[in-house]
């Protein structure tokens, strides 16, 4: 009761942990948070609600909290943990920092700063299933950045653009090469092969629209040439097929016939209202399904055109967003046309915006149950038990 506590995050540990904290009798309180209410929030953060979609994580947080604890003292922040205000001195006043964060960068900012304040320090984080605390103090423990942490993963270029073996390898392949390519910023280097097939032609990149070319078969020439011709040029190079599967090229004549006969789609039922999206111009209902390579294809060609028709300002400017719906189908379906040519198996959309986007789907339970955990910590290092830190 007589301790006070700065809680920085209140998010998916945040929310619990307060909760907590409020429950164990703690009675003096500080939260920051710079996020405000998301609507992907509300299957995790309990103390939120629909109607508070928009608002300060931090505010709306402790007024939850006062609902069902009136009489104890929480000071809320709307601020990022790393503005001025939250100086060592601001730190020297608590007898305890709990973290609930996201990111490695404010983490270390924490740690810091209580390192300086000379304030303990208990470290938290979550990713699905797994989840750990620490207690970090100093003199005592190791400090949080003694150990070096992880550094996400990326891919060997030749694999991505030559000799993918696993899914991933598609998303980014049509992520960071395709979609940049063709919406991105036009002066970025990239390792797609741009040149056309009759290397008489004048014109040096094959992605650039010829004056007379309407959109399809602009989208055609476009699949023919990375999912067809540039297969082709690979499979040249017999030495990398030696010890691997080859793969095969696709062309649009052969997965749809019928779209190269009428140079048009007969398929547009888009709303004009709405965010447009090639699943829902196609009546494609259920992002769980896997589609077939029939499928896929005219995702991808009607996803091409709606950029081009609907959203054609933001062409050269777009960077992929795993909540942009038009993105995901894209980046999805030209992922899997290309694991089809290289036989690996096909994912629905669901997955590939998982993959795209980096997103391991959070656990309300494991937020609960290492929020719990923080404060038994915490109640050790306010008991000076430090024989029993984790």
């Amino acid at each position: 009761q007589a301790a006070k506590v700065l809680m920085v995050g209140a998010g998916g540990i945040g929310c619990e942990l307060l909760k907590t904290l409020a429950l164990s009798g703690f009675s003096d309180i500080h939260v920051i948070d710079l996020d405000t209410i998301e609507v992907s929030n509300l299957n995790r953060q309990f103390l939120f609600r629909k109607s508070h979609v928009g608002q300060s994580k931090a505010h709306v947080a402790r007024d939850a909290i006062l609902k069902f604890r009136p009489n104890i003292n929480i000071e809320s922040h709307h601020a990022n943990v790393k503005d001025a205000q939250f100086n060592v001195d601001f730190f020297k006043q608590f007898n305890v920092v709990l973290n609930g964060l996201d990111n490695l960068d404010a983490r270390r900012h924490v740690n810091r700063l209580c390192l300086a304040a000379e304030v303990p320090l208990v470290e938290s984080g979550t990713t699905g299933f797994l989840g750990q605390v620490t207690v970090h103090v100093k003199g005592k423990t190791e400090c949080y950045e003694c150990q070096p942490k992880p550094i996400p993963k990326s891919y060997p270029v030749c694999t991505i653009t030559s000799t993918p073996s696993k899914f991933v390898h598609c998303i980014v392949w049509a992520k960071e090469l395709l979609f940049a390519k063709l919406f991105g910023d036009k002066n970025q280097d990239n390792d797609l092969n741009v040149h056309s097939k009759d290397g008489s032609s004048s014109k040096l990149d094959v992605f650039e629209r010829d004056v007379d070319e309407d959109l399809d078969q602009y989208a055609q020439r476009i699949y023919d040439h990375v999912f067809g011709y540039n297969i082709e040029v690979a499979l040249e190079n017999e030495e990398t097929w030696k010890n691997r599967r080859r793969p095969n090229p696709v062309y649009i004549r052969d997965t749809l016939p019928e779209a190269v006969k009428q140079n048009g789609s007969s398929w547009d039922c888009s709303n004009d209202h709405e965010e447009p999206s090639a699943m829902a111009s196609l009546g494609l209902t259920n992002p769980q399904e896997i589609w077939t390579l029939a499928e896929n294809s005219r995702v991808l060609l009607e996803a091409f055109k709606l950029f081009f028709e609907k959203r054609e300002k933001e062409i050269g400017n777009l960077v992929f967003d795993k909540d942009d719906q038009l993105a995901v189908e894209f980046v999805t379906a030209a992922a899997n046309i290309r694991a089809h040519s290289f036989g690996i198996p096909l994912h629905s959309l669901f997955e590939a915006k998982g993959v795209a986007g980096n997103i391991v789907h959070a656990v309300a339970t494991t937020n609960a149950i290492i929020a719990g955990l923080i404060v038994i910590e915490a109640i050790k290092v306010l008991q000076d038990d430090y024989k029993n830190y984790r």
